[in-house]
C-alpha cells in the first residue's frame, strides 16, 4: 500500500472496519458494514460476502454492499456444482483468484452489477479449535475495471470478515456450552426431568407463593414398584427403560404448571399446585398401569400425597409427610395411593 492521499484513506477505513468488528453486535449487521466498507475503500461496484451451507454445495449470502449509485441487486445463492471455476478453485486452493465477469460468470453470479468486469473471489478463512484452517466461505468484489490483483484493502476487509465470522462461532459455542451446562444442573440425566436440587428450590418457590397467596399445595411422591428384583432379573438397562417411562407418563399426565422430578433412583415427584393432588397421583397411577409390561411383569407406582399447609408449610415439614404417606402406601401394597399419612 503506497503512501498518499489515497493509502491514508485506505487506513481510516479500515480503522474504521476493524472497529466494527470489535464493537460486536449481530454477525449480520457487522459482515454488511464490512461489505460496504470494502467497497467504498475501494470503490468497486459491488462486495458481497458468502459463507458455505451446511451441506457445503453451495454459498449463502449473508452480507452485502449496496452498491455503486444503486447498482447491482440483492445477491443470490450460489450452486458450487454451476458457479465459475474462479470460486471453486478460490475455495479449493484458500487463496484469491481474480477473473473477469464474462457470459460464463453472469451465468452463475447474475447479481453483479451491469459495469462489473473484474471479479475477485477471496476466500474467508478461519482456524478450528486445533489449529487447523477451515474456509467458511468467500468474498466477492467487483470492480468497474479488469483486477490485476486483488487490493490489500480488500485482502484485510476479508481477513476481518473472517475474525468476526469465527468470534461468532465462539460466541454460539460458549452459549450452547452454558446451556448444556445448566441443562445438566437442573435436570435428571436418566429422564430429562428436573432432578432433586431443582425441585427442593421450586417446592420453596411455590410454598412461598402459595403462603402469600394463601393457596393450597399439593406433592405427591412416587415409588415404582419391584425395581430392585427387576435389577437383579434383568438388569440395570431394563430399569432405566422403566424409569424412561413412568416419567415420560409423568410428563405427559400432569399439568404444564407442576413441577415433575426424579428425586432418587426410583423416586419421582410432583409438585402440585391446587388441591387436586389426589387427583393428579391416581390418574398417573392409572395411566403407568396401561404401560407396556417390563421384562419382570406389569409396570407400576405406589403414591403418597400431601398437602400443604395442613401437613406442613416449610419445605423440609412437607417432605417428612409426604415420605411418610409413601411409606403407609407401600405398606398397602403396589399401585396404591395413599393421602396423608395421618390417621
Amino acid at each position: 500500500m503506497t503512501d498518499g492521499p489515497d493509502s491514508a484513506a485506505s487506513t481510516v477505513s479500515l480503522l474504521e472496519a476493524a472497529r466494527v468488528v470489535a464493537r460486536g453486535g449481530s454477525l449480520d449487521t457487522q459482515l454488511a458494514a464490512l461489505a460496504e466498507h470494502a467497497r467504498a475503500t475501494t470503490d468497486a461496484a459491488q462486495v458481497s460476502i458468502h459463507l458455505l451451507d451446511a451441506a457445503g454445495t453451495g454459498l449463502v449470502p449473508v452480507g452485502w454492499s449496496e452498491g455503486a449509485q444503486g447498482e447491482g441487486t440483492v445477491p443470490s445463492p450460489i450452486d458450487l456444482s454451476e458457479v465459475h471455476e474462479g470460486v471453486t478453485l478460490a475455495l479449493e486452493d484458500r487463496r484469491p483468484v481474480s477473473f473477469t465477469n464474462g457470459p460464463d460468470a453472469l451465468a452463475s453470479l447474475p447479481f453483479l452489477p451491469a459495469t462489473a468486469r473484474g471479479i475477485a473471489a477471496i476466500p474467508l478463512v478461519t482456524a478450528d479449535d486445533e489449529g487447523a484452517e477451515v474456509v467458511e466461505g468467500l468474498l466477492l468484489w467487483a470492480s468497474a475495471s479488469d483486477i490485476g490483483s486483488t487490493p490489500e484493502p480488500v485482502l484485510a476487509v476479508a481477513d476481518l470478515v473472517a475474525v468476526a465470522i469465527r468470534q461468532a462461532r465462539l460466541r454460539n459455542a460458549l452459549t450452547e456450552h452454558a446451556d448444556w451446562l445448566d441443562r445438566v444442573a437442573h435436570t435428571d440425566p436418566l429422564t430429562g426431568l428436573a432432578n432433586r436440587r431443582t425441585f427442593e428450590r421450586m417446592l420453596q418457590l411455590e410454598l412461598v407463593r402459595a403462603s402469600r397467596q394463601s393457596a393450597p399445595i399439593g406433592l405427591a411422591l412416587f415409588a415404582v414398584d419391584g425395581l430392585f428384583e427387576m435389577e437383579a432379573q434383568a438388569g440395570a438397562a431394563a430399569v432405566d427403560d422403566v424409569l424412561r417411562r413412568v416419567a415420560a407418563t409423568l410428563a405427559e399426565r400432569l399439568r404444564l404448571t407442576d413441577t415433575v422430578a426424579r428425586i432418587g433412583p426410583g423416586t419421582f415427584a410432583a409438585i402440585c399446585p391446587g388441591a387436586g393432588g389426589t387427583e393428579a397421583a391416581t390418574r398417573v397411577r392409572d395411566a403407568v398401569g396401561q404401560l407396556a409390561p417390563a421384562p419382570t411383569g406389569p409396570i407400576s407406582v405406589t403414591v403418597g400425597v400431601v398437602r400443604s399447609p395442613d401437613e406442613g408449610t416449610e419445605a423440609d415439614e412437607l417432605m417428612a409427610a409426604g415420605e411418610a404417606a409413601l411409606e403407609a402406601a407401600a405398606a398397602q401394597g403396589p399401585g396404591s395411593v395413599l393421602e396423608s399419612a395421618r390417621t
